[in-house]
């Protein structure tokens, strides 16, 4: 089966471990779209879930399927959503570099999803890659 890639990026002014706390969890606390999430299983463990509940009252559940923290990133499989979604599969990764020139840090959200996922959905996916990284460029900075 062939994959559809989404990927979006930016650099966020704030030290990569800054960035790290607000990401290695999977809360996704920082995104405006997201209500709440319920976690099962370990914050820092694979093989946990996530429930995402998501403001427009949809609902997901993702499974994290990779961790690092020597590397600075995570990756989490779909498992499934509330209402059904048209797609059978999505394996979303954000991952974190250090920029050393000026110790900020590059952010790149990315979503493989499975060959039935069509362009409304990819388009989709950009917009709310877009969005999150916005929202966690502001959650890093808020006192």
């Amino acid at each position: 089966m062939s994959v559809t890639r989404v990927v979006e990026s930016r650099v966020i002014d704030a030290p990569i471990e800054i960035v790290w706390a607000k990401v290695r969890t999977v809360k996704l606390d920082f995104w405006r779209a997201v209500d709440h999430v319920d976690a099962h299983g370990g914050l820092s463990e694979v093989g946990s879930t996530r429930k995402i509940t998501f403001k427009d009252g949809a609902i997901q559940e993702v499974k994290v399927v990779e961790l690092s923290d020597l590397a600075h990133f995570v990756s989490f499989d779909f498992i499934e959503a509330t209402p059904p979604v048209e797609f059978m599969s999505a394996l979303h990764t954000i991952t974190l570099r250090k920029v050393t020139a000026n110790n900020t840090t590059f952010v790149e959200w990315s979503a493989e999803f499975s060959s039935d996922a069509d362009l409304a959905v990819i388009e989709d996916s950009r917009y709310k890659r877009l969005e999150g990284l916005e929202d966690l460029a502001k959650a890093v900075h808020k006192k």
